[in-house]
């Protein structure tokens, strides 16, 4: 092996380790959110949980705060990926336009119901509300786009009041769904969500 490809080697191996710990401060933090608040939650909590030492922690984040945020931004990151993927036919099961993008929601968050349990009863102390608000907003105007072709003509009732309007509606259903324990599917939480908006 040349000195080039022993760089190259040498730079995979130390992603590879960097992402693996990340993502064992990842599992770490949610084993320990599940256990006690976030105010005693220290970095050494962490770094014993995640089975790594305190310099690693501080080569990859600032403090604990700023683990959670980027652990925060990445979830909403992956979500947007999520729902937003190029549509195949065989996901159209309903005549209206934003059906796959509600049921998407609603599938991710099935999928990661663990972690989102853990947000909806740690969120407040994790000061995660302008994370979300921030995801949705984006979200809905990517949403529009993507059902009409362009952000709309806002008419009589201004664009701002019917995306709060609509955020709260998605946001606060679906923090019951999860609190609930997820009593309907996802296929039926999108048709009812549907019909909700469009009867009101």
């Amino acid at each position: 092996m040349g000195r080039g490809e022993r760089l190259v080697a040498d730079c995979y191996r130390g992603d590879k380790r960097a992402t693996e710990s990340k993502q064992q401060l990842r599992k770490a933090l949610f084993q320990l959110l599940k256990e006690k608040e976030w105010g005693k939650i220290s970095v050494q909590d962490l770094t014993n949980k995640a089975g790594i030492h305190r310099t690693t922690f501080y080569q990859h984040y600032e403090d604990k705060f700023d683990l959670a945020q980027q652990v925060m931004d990445e979830m909403f990151d992956v979500m947007k990926t999520a729902i937003f993927a190029p549509v195949h036919e065989s996901e159209w099961k309903s005549d209206h336009a934003a059906y796959v993008y509600i049921y998407r929601f609603y599938q991710h968050l099935q999928e990661h119901e663990e972690e989102y349990q853990i947000l909806l009863k740690r969120g407040r102390e994790l000061n995660i509300h302008q994370t979300a608000s921030a995801f949705f907003e984006e979200s809905f105007t990517l949403g529009l786009e993507e059902v009409t072709g362009s952000t709309p003509d806002p008419q009589h009732v201004p664009l701002e009041m019917q995306k709060q309007f609509v955020i709260s509606a998605y946001v606060g259903t679906a923090e019951w769904w999860l609190r609930k324990g997820r009593p309907y599917s996802p296929d039926f939480m999108a048709s009812s969500m549907i019909q909700l908006i469009e009867n009101h």
